[in-house]
């Protein structure tokens, strides 16, 4: 271990092919089991450069990659994902006003969102086969001319337009030559679901202070706007998929089974990379539409309880589990992003209007369910491969959360990650 600067450290042992990189002076890594995890990824000759722990970086059981570790490699490595395809998060920015966000009021908001933005349930909003297809194959867009998707900037405005597939076409026969058809089947009824884990979410915040006013301005974020932060991903689809390809230690024995029926039953290859390529972004699409539909069903709430026309507008909509192809370093290569945004900086945002001004938007999940924030990418990051954390972390029994929080935000500002935006703090939420 040997300290870069004060919040960054280097870490390599003798079976490590590249050294990893720890953005972070709080965590006490020496002794956490997050070293042991990345030791392991780095003895793969495949691994590129380095691998970047950012500082909320914590194993999970089953997954070889912890949270917040980013991993770039010469060819896919499906084990560096969790299961949660496109796990992620948006923020909504609305026009809603304080006096209108009465305690009746956001009750019956609320009771409207548990009706129709269901997590238990086995089923959600059915859709055709053909419309998982196009889901499969184009991501959210597919949901423009079925549903009533009033947010503005809809899709300007998510992730690679809400499709994986963007720079490509995909046929359905590739697309099921990669998803086994019991996976396309459940895919009709399991859209609209907010997933049964108290990690997702809808939050009603509201923003409690502007730490940058021209990147604000510029984002269309005020002081005082009360915003909508979800956080949710593909459902089953994603996970059972994904499963498949990555080989996961199942403890569940429901799951176990289920696994091994589809394996039965279908005749994919489960080690061909191309079909492990189509098979992730296929259904990472899913997630994609998954949260539009979800926006779908918070702005007509809206206006069921305001009774008037209410103006949403997404900031940004952005996965945080996932890989994609980028270049770094002046070299292609694959990122695995688990538990991890990319930030990239303005310049590399260049084709977008907005984000081409302020850097990539930031969404850093709501902390101890009270304090959330927005920040930006910026070009010095690319120690990272242009990436910034999801959370604060995951401890609890902190003395001074807030306090925490912001120190961990600074640190990610001092090592150039992001430049911090805004604060939210929490009103009320939505979750299980």
């Amino acid at each position: 271990m040997e300290n870069i600067s004060k919040n960054k450290k280097s870490f390599q042992t003798e079976k490590m092919k590249v050294p990893a990189i720890l953005f972070s002076e709080e965590r006490n890594f020496e002794k956490s089991d997050v070293l042991e995890a990345v030791e392991k990824i780095a003895e793969n000759k495949n691994v590129f450069c380095s691998i970047a722990v950012l500082s909320e970086a914590h194993t999970k059981p089953n997954i070889e990659n912890p949270t917040g570790a980013i991993v770039a490699s010469k060819d896919i490595i499906p084990k560096m994902l969790d299961a949660a395809t496109n796990c992620g998060m948006r923020v909504i920015l609305t026009d809603l006003s304080e006096s209108e966000l009465t305690e009746e009021n956001i009750k019956n908001l609320f009771a409207e969102f548990k009706k129709n933005i269901p997590s238990k349930k086995i089923i959600g909003t059915k859709i055709s086969k053909k419309m998982v297809a196009d889901i499969f194959r184009h991501g959210s867009p597919a949901l423009k001319n079925t549903f009533p998707i009033q947010t503005k900037n809809e899709f300007e405005n998510t992730f690679s337009q809400g499709n994986f597939f963007a720079n490509q076409e995909i046929s359905e026969q590739e697309i099921s030559g990669a998803i086994p058809k019991i996976i396309s089947w459940i895919a009709k009824f399991r859209l609209g679901l907010l997933g049964a884990t108290n990690s997702h979410f809808v939050y009603l915040m509201r923003v409690s202070e502007i730490l940058d006013e021209n990147l604000a301005s510029t984002l269309g974020i005020r002081n005082d706007q009360y915003v909508f932060f979800m956080h949710t991903g593909s459902s089953i689809v994603g996970r059972y998929t994904a499963s498949l390809y990555t080989q996961r230690k199942i403890k569940s024995f429901s799951q176990k089974l289920i696994l091994f029926l589809i394996k039965l039953f279908s005749k994919c290859d489960w080690n061909d990379s191309k079909k492990i390529d189509i098979a992730f972004r296929a259904t990472g699409n899913y997630g994609f539409a998954n949260r539009t539909l979800i926006t779908c069903e918070i702005h007509k709430a809206l206006e069921k309880i305001l009774a008037r026309k209410v103006s949403t507008e997404l900031l940004y909509d952005a996965p945080h589990v996932y890989f994609d192809e980028e270049t770094h370093f002046d070299q292609k290569v694959i990122v695995h992003r688990n538990g991890a945004n990319r930030a990239f900086g303005a310049s590399k945002m260049a084709r977008h209007a907005v984000f081409s001004q302020t850097g990539e938007p930031v969404l850093i999940a709501p902390f101890v369910k009270e304090i959330a924030y927005i920040g930006v990418g910026t070009d010095q990051n690319e120690e990272t491969f242009f990436s910034a954390n999801h959370e604060i972390g995951k401890i609890t029994g902190l003395e001074n959360p807030k306090e925490y929080a912001e120190k961990i935000v600074q640190e990610m500002e001092e090592n150039k990650i992001i430049k911090t935006v805004a604060k939210l703090e929490t009103i009320t939420f939505l979750t299980y």
